[in-house]
This record gives C-alpha cells, sequence and structure tokens, in this order.
C-alpha cells in the first residue's frame, strides 16, 4: 500500500554542480537509488517510491541538466561524467551498499555505473533498455526530442501536445510527469526544465559516444532484473535474451499494457514485479543458476 510520507528536497554538490534529489527518508533501512530516463525527473519515481518508502531508504536522484538540478558545465552529458556524478554522489549521501534501479537512460547509466563498482550493488534493476537499444526506438525518442515545440502557450497545450504520445499513461501520471518537467516562462508561455542542449545534440548527433555496456554484464554478480513492456520499441526481446545469457545472476519480466514508460503506464503490475524481486533480494537469493525468465500474478511473462 502506498504511503503518505511526503520526501524531502535536498541538494548536495559534487564534481562542481548542485544536484537536487528526493529523500524519502527511512534511514537505517535496505538502501534504494532510482535514476530516471533522459527526459525524465526525479518526481519519475513517485508512485514507486511512495510504495516502497516504509521498507526501503529511499532516494531518487535528478541526473545533470534534469529536474532541479543544475544544468552541466560546457554540455557535458557523457556517460563518464554521469558515472563519476553516482560515484560522488553516493558517497556524499552514504549509499556504500544499495539497490540501483534506473529507467532508459538511467538503466544504462546503472549498466555503466557497475562496470566500476558493482561491489556496491545488493541488486540492480535495468527497465526497458539494454545495451543495445532498439533502433525503432532510438529513431522514436529522437524525432520526439527533436520534434516538440519548445514553448506551448499554456500547460493544458502542453499536456495536449504529449497525451498524443502516451497511449498508456494516465492523465494523472502524465500531468505530474510534466508538472515538474516544465516551467512557466516570463511571458506566461510554458518550456521545458531540462537542459535543452541535450536535445541539441540529440539532433545533431553531437553527444558523446557510450562505452561498450555489453563489456560490463558479466561482471555483475549480484541479483539483476530486467524489465520490459510488452509494447516496448525500445528494447528487444533479442536484446533482453542476450542480457540474460552475459548475466551471472539475471532475470527477465514483461509488463503486460506497457511501452518503453514500463513503471508510468502500468505502475500497478511494475510494483507487484519489483516487490517480487527485491524479496528475494533482501533474503539474499544469489547463488548463481541458469538465467530463466520469471513471472510474477499479473504481470505477462
Amino acid at each position: 500500500m502506498a504511503s503518505s510520507v511526503q520526501p524531502k528536497d535536498k541538494t548536495v554538490n559534487v564534481n562542481g554542480i548542485n544536484l537536487h534529489y528526493l529523500d524519502w527518508g527511512n534511514e537505517g533501512k535496505p538502501k534504494i537509488l532510482f535514476l530516471h530516463g533522459l527526459r525524465g525527473h526525479c518526481h519519475s519515481w513517485d508512485d514507486v517510491s511512495s510504495e516502497f518508502c516504509q521498507d526501503y531508504h529511499i532516494i531518487a536522484l535528478d541526473q545533470r541538466g534534469r529536474g532541479e538540478s543544475d544544468w552541466a558545465p560546457g554540455g557535458d552529458y557523457s556517460s563518464g561524467s554521469y558515472v563519476a556524478d553516482l560515484e560522488s554522489f553516493c558517497e556524499e549521501v552514504g549509499f556504500d551498499k544499495f539497490t540501483l534501479i534506473g529507467h532508459s537512460m538511467g538503466g544504462r547509466n546503472s549498466m555503466a555505473f557497475a562496470g566500476n563498482n558493482a561491489r556496491k550493488l545488493e541488486s540492480l534493476v535495468i527497465v526497458d533498455i539494454g545495451p543495445d537499444l532498439d533502433p525503432r526506438g532510438s529513431i522514436r525518442i529522437t524525432k520526439e526530442i527533436v520534434d516538440v515545440p519548445e514553448e506551448f502557450d499554456s500547460f493544458e497545450d502542453m499536456y495536449a501536445h504529449q497525451a498524443k504520445q502516451n497511449r498508456f499513461c494516465s492523465e494523472r501520471v502524465l500531468r505530474r510527469r510534466l508538472t515538474y518537467a516544465s516551467k512557466e516562462l516570463p511571458d506566461g508561455k510554458y518550456g521545458w526544465r531540462y537542459d535543452l542542449e541535450i536535445r541539441e545534440q540529440r539532433r545533431n548527433n553531437t553527444g558523446s559516444k557510450q562505452h561498450d555496456l555489453w563489456a560490463n554484464l558479466p561482471g555483475i554478480e549480484c541479483p539483476v532484473l530486467i524489465v520490459r513492456g510488452t509494447k516496448t520499441d525500445t528494447l528487444a526481446l533479442e536484446t533482453a535474451e542476450k542480457m540474460l545469457e552475459a548475466l551471472p545472476n539475471g532475470r527477465l519480466i514483461h509488463v503486460d499494457k506497457a511501452a518503453h514508460m514500463v513503471f508510468e503506464d502500468n505502475p500497478a503490475d511494475f510494483i507487484e514485479a519489483l516487490h517480487g524481486f527485491l524479496d528475494l533480494s533482501l533474503i539474499h537469493i544469489s547463488e548463481p543458476t541458469r538465467p530463466e525468465r520469471i513471472g510474477f500474478a499479473g504481470v505477462g511473462g
């Protein structure tokens, strides 16, 4: 059952930039760190955080250039900088052993972080992303970022535009997403909160290239859950199954009625699946077995 706990807004300075995060409290409990996707923010995880904050110490981070965090100096949104931020951030907040949960870009940053920090992870959850992107999803995401207007006359206009691209997400969840992804401009119009340099790098293909994440997977010995939406265009089934073969202790689930934004499209089934996985991780079922696909009640397998 979701909690009525309200998180605290906090900021820490790492690598010369201020990183904002939500701290849901409960220090002393097992730790979970949530990482959002390319255009997300720390509030992306509010429904999930609210569900788990009674039993875990949860932090949801605004990665550089998003939410309330500083924009990157010189437009540095390289994989190495995200990882360096994570390493310093975890040290600052005392997350020395924890579960890392990342969606999309956050999932890729999680895999990159695990390359040199696997021993810090109790478990890892990778949400609808892999070392390789399905070209369909990559093209769609680039088109959405490039084609979306920089400004809208009103919040309602922004909502109407985005609702056309989100066929599974509820109105409540989409409105919350946009509330924290947008800002009111001096002239009363609404624009995006994230650093638009991110969009320009995507538009012009000038962003830094990511390292080969496949090489990191065999060294991640903690339990790993791969979550894939059944309607995704971003994580191909072949890629997900290849990840299972590479991971020493990997599991795969498919969440019905969900595309790339799995935890927003179908929060109930995502939460149920995560409960099942974290319960297993808590009792340290980490003896390597042959990777298998598992399902939970209410979740497509």
